[in-house]
Parts: C-alpha cells; structure tokens; sequence
C-alpha cells in the first residue's frame, strides 16, 4: 500500500515499497509520475515480448513528455515517447516489440483513451 502525506500546502511525500519521492514544489509533480508509470509500464512490457522472442537488450534510455489540456477536466491533450535501446539485436526486430508493448501495455493504453500518444524507436 501507499502512503502520501502532505504539509503547507502542496507539499508532501510518496511512500511505497521502502521508498519515498518528494512531491510538490520541490519534488516531482503529478504528471511527472504519471509521464514515469507510462514509461516504465511500457519498458516491461517491451522486456516481456524481447524476452519471449529471445533478444538481448542493452543499455535503453526513455524520454516522456507531454502537455495538460486547459479544459476542465485537464486530462493529458498527448504524451511523446522516444525510446533507445542499445544491444546487439536488430533495430527492427527491436522496434517490433516496442509497437507491441506499445498495443500491449496497461499504462499506455490508459492514457490512450483520453491522449494521442506518439512515440519514437531508436537503436543507440
């Protein structure tokens, strides 16, 4: 279970599994979380479908952003994902399971129904 308390305003602590994020002006936002459970949802998907075929993964780094609509209720308008992966398996062969774990993963697919979500493969 997690905990979240907060003090003075928007201030607070996220606790879960023995660790604690600052939230609020001096910590992480809440899209900021919910931009970081999109992207790793995706990444263990991607490992899921790499693992099932076979593949190697290396190194892999994942850039998320995107942009709150100004309509009330302020859900997110898209979210942009750039994926590179390292290893010695092919770019396409790699790309393959990101656009399945893109199909496949829970988190993107939530986001799916109220955001475009674009997204971006590259081998490093």
């Amino acid at each position: 279970m997690a905990l979240l308390k907060f003090h003075d305003g928007f201030n607070g602590t996220y606790d879960v599994g023995g660790q604690t994020l600052k939230i609020g002006k001096d910590g992480i936002k809440p899209y900021d979380m919910t931009y970081g459970a999109v992207a790793s949802c995706m990444y263990a998907t991607f490992l899921d479908h790499t693992n099932a075929k076979g593949l190697k993964v290396g190194d892999v780094e994942i850039y998320i952003d995107g942009r709150k609509r100004k309509e009330i209720p302020t859900t997110l308008e898209y979210v942009n994902i750039l994926m590179r992966v390292g290893g010695p398996e092919s770019a396409e062969a790699l790309k393959e399971c990101m656009d399945l774990a893109m199909r496949d993963c829970s988190m993107v697919q939530t986001v799916y129904k109220v955001s475009e979500i674009e997204y971006t493969f590259e081998k490093m």
